[in-house]
């Protein structure tokens, strides 16, 4: 007899491929029980929530801070501020004299009052280690662009200040923020 073909040969469709190989999948239920302490280890106390002044209590993890798997204790605590060897606390710039007296109603001219112009100005200054305002920015308009230039004129012409001061009591660049108001004088 003639020899018989092998099934391949003969059209049949191919074995199908094998499975592929099983991949560990993370487990996303949450990190794992902290192990045990090593023998002969002092026991850990339990961990308590940290609260941050917030009123709200953070609760730590198991296996966070406890030192699961390395055997030493993890501080978790937040340090707070490191004692200041300087014997002077940082001062900011300080306006002397009336604060009144940097714009007053005789500021308002007479074509404001016609077009019944009226806002508040907030404004920055920024104070040079002298003391002297060397800028001025509107950080809330009144809506007038008059008001506010003049606003910025005046305190920067008027304005007085200590200067701020550094952790060593050297006088330093800041900043004042205040605000004027315009009303129409009655």
């Amino acid at each position: 007899p003639p020899p018989r073909p092998h099934p391949r040969c003969l059209g049949a469709p191919p074995p199908p491929p094998p499975p592929p190989p099983e991949v560990p999948r993370p487990d996303r239920r949450g990190p794992p029980p902290p192990a045990p302490p090593p023998p002969g280890a002092p026991p850990r106390p339990p961990i308590t929530p940290i609260d941050l002044g917030l009123g709200k209590p953070i609760d730590i993890p198991p296996g966070v801070g406890d030192g699961a798997g390395i055997g030493t204790p993890v501080d978790v605590g937040i340090p707070g501020p490191a004692p200041s060897a300087s014997p002077f606390d940082p001062v900011g710039a300080r306006p002397r004299g009336n604060q009144g007296k940097w714009v007053t109603n005789d500021d308002y001219r007479p074509r404001w009052i016609m077009e019944e112009l009226s806002g508040t100005a907030r404004f920055t200054l920024s104070i040079d280690a002298r003391g002297q305002v060397t800028g001025c920015t509107i950080t809330r308009s009144t809506g007038h662009a008059p008001l506010d230039g003049a606003t910025c004129a005046l305190v920067s012409k008027r304005a007085r200040f200590d200067a701020a001061r550094d952790g060593n009591g050297k006088p330093v660049a800041g900043s004042y923020a205040g605000s004027v108001t315009w009303q129409i004088p009655r």
